[in-house]
């Protein structure tokens, strides 16, 4: 299945950690399991909290099967989303570096 890496991004007045909210830090935190419900494989997350910046790469069929999960987790409430399609490493050193060289 392919990858994608989605990318939020919220300022400081939305900020879940400068304005405390129970539900949208459990939510985020919840992550992993409403991917799972929703057919979805979490792959891992990233963080850069003084730039207001987060990454998930998820693996899954679409990015609107992503959307679905980021919907479900309402992380739009409170971030910008960008979804991409990414590659592996090893796959990109295989399918574009490989026959580059």
């Amino acid at each position: 299945m392919p990858l994608y890496m989605a990318e939020l991004m919220h300022g400081p007045e939305t900020c879940v950690a400068a304005n405390p909210d129970r539900e949208r830090a459990g939510l985020l935190a919840d992550l992993p399991e409403i991917s799972r419900a929703n057919g979805v494989n979490f792959v891992g997350g990233w963080a850069f909290p003084v730039g207001h910046r987060q990454w998930y790469v998820f693996e899954a069929e679409d990015a609107h099967a992503v959307s679905k999960v980021l919907f479900a987790a309402k992380t739009h409430h409170w971030n910008g989303i960008d979804i991409h399609p990414v590659t592996d490493f090893e796959s990109f050193k295989s399918t574009v570096l490989s026959p580059a060289t």
